[in-house]
């Protein structure tokens, strides 16, 4: 799954009528409370426990509808991943399923949209990214993605093994010499070829994140000859064999992932903070993070993992706030409290095509003391300034 396979599911508008529901579910046949297709009772009682909070015969019969289609898909369903989220509106029938390689959070929503928040956040963590392993003839490129990982391509150039010659005789040395060269521009000529391949898999993946993979030698070779752009998009490396099954590339990667995008976090948090105080092109803090949402100027939304608040909504305009008050001030309709403000401010950014970033760890630490949440504007404004 990549981010446009998402944005297709954000550009379904919401209905009228709550009648959508999206189901988390924690199907990780390692863990002992999933064996048995236990996780079936989980849904079942999810269900049975939302539907008693709900009012009014059609909400509970759209609500029983489109519960109806997703139990009978889990009842068929053979789980092979970690977790599975489903969406399904009663409406008009959409049905949408991904297996998913991370680990997920049990959770049911019912509502006007898709509850897409969690599974963006776990693509801002597992972003997908292209693994190039090579050496001297063969070429192998995976995806990794929401914790799977795919082997997508294996090319093989002619070439023979090069042996390193270790001579001591003079009569012999020119002869080695042409061999060490004949090789060497071999070797040079294939990686020319793996540059091309390259470009095209990345252009094909929207791919924005690469992994050079082989030995030293081999991948410092490819990196001379990657164009600039390509070169942008290498967040490290590792020294693997090409035999290295799937299961070991996927281990190593994530590592070296995870290690990137702590120190990415941390970086940006830094940036938001400096330039929220200096520029205007930023802000920090909910209320005036809240104020770029609604007004649609968010470039990129971050916000620490852990981070929650009770907020408001506009029935009318979907406009939040961080404290109530009588009416929406953009459009005057009826508030209704939220019981998590961020999470719905996500959803609005990334349905007006904003980009998020979700910290942990030491950029989450640093967030907090900033009000938790902050944004990056398309356009400089001292009006949404906290």
């Amino acid at each position: 799954m990549s981010r446009y396979d998402l944005s297709l599911l954000f550009s379904r508008t919401h209905s009228a009528q709550k009648s959508v529901v999206s189901v988390y579910l924690d199907v990780d046949q390692s863990k002992p409370r999933n064996l048995n297709r236990r996780f079936e009772r989980q849904l079942k009682k999810m269900a049975a426990d939302l539907k008693e909070k709900l009012s009014g015969v059609g909400e509970r019969e759209r609500f029983s509808a489109a519960m109806h289609h997703i139990q009978d898909f889990i009842t068929a369903y053979s789980p092979t991943d970690k977790g599975i989220v489903l969406f399904c509106d009663a409406i008009d029938d959409f049905f949408w399923h991904q297996a998913v390689g991370f680990d997920v959070v049990d959770q049911i929503r019912w509502g006007r949209e898709l509850f897409l928040q969690p599974l963006a956040a776990a693509m801002d963590e597992l972003e997908s990214c292209g693994i190039v392993l090579l050496d001297r003839t063969k070429l192998r490129l995976f995806v990794l993605s929401l914790g799977h990982i795919e082997e997508v391509a294996m090319e093989k150039r002619d070439g023979k093994r090069v042996r390193h010659i270790k001579t001591s005789g003079f009569n012999n040395a020119d002869s080695s010499s042409h061999i060490q060269r004949k090789a060497d521009n071999q070797i040079r000529a294939n990686v020319r070829e793996w540059v091309r391949e390259l470009e095209q898999f990345v252009k094909a993946r929207r791919l924005h994140r690469l992994i050079l993979a082989g030995t030293a030698e081999i991948i410092a070779e490819l990196r001379k000859m990657l164009p600039a752009r390509l070169g942008s998009f290498v967040i490290g490396q590792l020294n693997l064999p090409i035999k290295a099954t799937a299961r070991q590339i996927a281990s190593a990667a994530k590592t070296v992932e995870a290690t990137y995008e702590r120190g990415t976090e941390l970086e940006k948090v830094q940036r938001i903070i400096t330039s929220a105080a200096t520029s205007g092109k930023a802000v920090k803090g909910l209320a005036a993070a809240l104020k770029a949402v609604n007004s649609k100027r968010v470039w990129e939304l971050i916000y620490s993992a852990d981070y929650q608040a009770p907020g408001y909504e506009c029935w009318n305009c979907s406009a939040l706030f961080p404290k109530r008050a009588t009416r929406c001030s953009l459009c005057g309709a009826r508030l209704v409290a939220v019981d998590d403000v961020v999470e719905r401010a996500v959803e609005h950014a990334l349905r007006n095509q904003a980009k998020i970033e979700v910290v942990n760890a030491e950029g989450a630490t640093a967030l907090k003391s900033a009000g938790g949440i902050g944004a990056f504007l398309k356009t400089r404004t001292g009006t949404l300034a906290s």
